[in-house]
């Protein structure tokens, strides 16, 4: 038995792209930088990440170019044929747990969301308290 699961971390190249099925299921895609090597040797490659379902119908808006996000998933190649007869292949990420913000990220804290079967309820963040500022409250945040 094999396992294929796959972590990436990284901010958005572009904002996120909502389309719908021929049976009405939602899709979200979106891209995230890819970092290997070092120095002069750095190469980028960008992976396209997508989420199905509910959490794709209201996910677009809240994942906007820049965002920091880190996703975890199943690693495909999806492969198909241009306008012009050339076959493309493209690494893809199939999207089953996306963490906003992450350590180092801009946001205050980071949320959760997992797939399993559906989607679970988003995990709030847990807030360290300041002198002059008073705890976050995300459940009105959080729009899943």
């Amino acid at each position: 038995m094999a396992i294929n699961t796959i972590t990436a971390s990284g901010n958005l190249g572009k904002d996120c792209e909502q389309r719908w099925t021929p049976n009405g299921k939602a899709v979200a895609s979106f891209s995230l930088p890819v970092k290997q090597g070092y120095g002069e040797h750095e190469k980028v490659s960008w992976v396209i990440c997508k989420m199905f379902g509910p959490k794709a119908e209201k996910l677009p808006p809240h994942l906007t170019k820049g965002t920091k996000v880190t996703v975890t998933g199943e690693f495909v190649m999806e492969e198909w044929t241009s306008q012009n007869g050339e076959k493309k292949s493209a690494p893809v990420i199939i999207v089953n747990q996306l963490d906003f913000g992450g350590n180092g990220g801009n946001q205050a804290g980071s949320q959760k969301l997992q797939q399993n079967q559906g989607w679970g309820q988003p995990q709030a963040p847990q807030q360290q308290q300041t002198q002059n500022q008073p705890p976050m409250d995300f459940d009105d945040d959080i729009p899943f």
